[in-house]
């Protein structure tokens, strides 16, 4: 092999591989968050996509189908000193992959934190009985209270449901006091 032929096949590989870097090809249901020099420069939809080789790099991959997120269980007290273990799901679904991305540290950490807290609130105003009877208004409160939050974070709650369970020897034990 003489040195102008292993020029010419290193020449094509470099052409190859720098049109391999330029051509993204983003699946249907994702977006891809594109940095230009370390500073967000666009979101790619789903499709065929050109970037400028080894200057646009994809630093994230966001999907833009609903996400569940599982709250993790809590005990919350009501008004009237009863103990509720509540847990909940949430439905959200990214709309704006680069608030979503820089507005927050972690999004999902984020929303979790905010239905746990904005939960034990709501149900701390309220007495057991009215927590166990009115799940759709404390649901309607709590979406209420959540959606102006994460909607600087490009992010749509869609519904949340929560379940609550209250500490049933508390109950009978109180019941039995009042009878006596």
């Amino acid at each position: 092999m003489t040195a102008g032929l292993i020029i010419v096949i290193g020449l094509f590989v470099f052409v190859i591989f720098t049109i391999a870097k330029g051509v993204r090809l983003v699946p249907q249901g994702n977006k891809w968050v594109v940095q230009r020099l370390g500073k967000y420069s666009s979101t790619l939809p789903p499709g065929l996509n050109i970037l400028i080789p080894f200057v646009d790099n994809v630093a994230y991959k966001i999907t833009t189908k609903d996400i569940v997120l599982d709250i993790p269980s809590q005990e919350v007290i009501t008004k009237d000193n009863a103990v509720l273990v509540t847990n909940a799901v949430a439905y959200i679904n990214i709309v704006s992959p680069e608030k979503a991305v820089y507005g927050v540290e972690s999004y999902i950490i984020a929303i979790q934190t905010l239905v746990q807290t904005s939960l034990r609130s709501i149900l701390g105003e309220m007495t057991l009985d009215d927590a166990l009877s009115s799940r759709e208004h404390i649901k309607a409160k709590l979406k209420a209270s959540i959606s102006d939050d994460i909607a600087d974070w490009g992010i749509i709650l869609k519904t949340v449901e929560i379940q609550a369970a209250a500490e049933r020897q508390r109950r009978a034990t109180v019941t039995r006091a009042d009878g006596d």
